[in-house]
């Protein structure tokens, strides 16, 4: 039987694929813009739950590379008149299943008003990629679980490489730019394959901190602010642990005034320019209520993760590993058995977001 720990360690033979078959699935999508490649002066990404997250995640990447503006927004800030949008904009819609309503319903707004969108689905049948005026597949094969890890890392792969084209293609970046980035992304799967590793042998020195904490805060900066946010995604979905997620700054813009023993606060560093920020909250943490985590290549002590990533600004794929093989870990040590078919019967006679399963 699959478990959800086989599915984690499946994502770099996943990434492997998207990269190799790259070129040809984005060709439908530079097919459909012909001219309009000249007139895009926007990316915008267009997704829910961990769709959203992998689209943080992946922005600050892809404004970098294409040289063009680049935002996230929810479904709903689009579905309701009183929003303005750009005629000169790409809209990118993300959808794992390709089944969500309220995405389906924003991509038929935008197909009405004639503006670019394009879909990016794991099923070319589904509902999304169906009416979509130009579809480029995920790639990421099937998944067993209604909790997304291959999902979300392939999702951010693919909108890295879609900047990275973009940006290419436009002549934002050079040839041998594009080619150095290219070498970055096929040394991530390895990189995520030795960290999931070492998550799964340095777990047993943080569990008990862990398990008794009320609340996992989850922070970072740049691409890692997207993992944050889905590493708390995570522990909701699977040990059922209350996590939240801030970008580094803001987590200490207020939310710092309530951080105390009972609260574990996992840093992700990517020993960038905010390295020394993620350092001084890992050791407040520590000192003052003995729950704090780094993530990164600078620990503070032996309760911290040293990650060495070869694979330069995809780093953030290596880093997903960390909460993907901690929730699951958690969840089989917490008693939760994720392996057992979900009956949401009584929740869907309430409220059901995709329009099949």
């Amino acid at each position: 039987m699959v478990t959800l720990l086989n599915c984690i360690e499946r994502i770099p033979s996943v990434l492997e694929n998207i990269l190799a078959q790259c070129e040809s699935s984005f060709a439908p999508l530079f097919e459909y813009l012909g001219e309009d490649l000249t007139r895009i002066d926007e990316i915008v990404f267009i997704g829910s739950g961990t769709s959203s997250t992998a689209a943080v995640t992946s922005r600050p990447f892809v404004e970098k590379v294409s040289g063009l503006r680049t935002k996230t927004v929810l479904p709903n800030e689009y579905a309701e008149d009183g929003c303005v949008l750009n005629p000169n904009a790409l809209h990118v819609f993300t959808s794992q299943t390709g089944t969500s309503k309220v995405v389906c319903a924003v991509l038929e707004k935008l197909n009405g008003l004639g503006l670019l969108s394009v879909s990016l689905t794991g099923d070319e049948t589904s509902p999304i990629a169906e009416i979509s005026p130009c579809h480029v597949p995920m790639n990421c094969g099937p998944e067993e679980y209604l909790m997304r890890t291959i999902g979300y890392t392939a999702s951010v792969l693919d909108h890295m490489l879609l900047g990275l084209m973009l940006g290419r293609k436009r002549g934002f970046i050079t040839e041998e730019q594009y080619e150095q980035y290219m070498r970055d992304a096929a040394a991530a799967p390895e990189d995520h394959r030795k960290v999931t590793a070492d998550v799964k042998n340095w777990y047993r020195s943080v569990e008990r901190g862990m398990m008794r904490s009320q609340a996992i805060i989850f922070t970072g900066a740049g691409t890692l602010y997207g993992v944050a946010l889905e590493g708390a995604v995570k522990f909701w979905e699977m040990p059922q642990m209350i996590s939240i997620g801030y970008e580094l700054e803001e987590g200490l813009h207020g939310p710092n005034y309530g951080y105390s023993w009972p609260h574990c606060v996992i840093v992700f560093d990517d020993g960038l320019k905010e390295s020394s920020k993620a350092s001084a909250l890992a050791r407040y943490m520590k000192d003052e209520f003995r729950n704090g985590i780094l993530i990164g290549p600078y620990p503070v002590d032996d309760k911290d993760l040293k990650i060495d990533a070869s694979c330069g600004d995809f780093r953030c794929l290596a880093y997903s590993a960390v909460p993907q093989v901690l929730a699951y870990m958690l969840a089989e040590d917490g008693g939760r058995d994720v392996t057992k078919p979900a009956d949401h019967t009584v929740m869907y006679s309430y409220f059901n977001t995709h329009s099949k399963w």
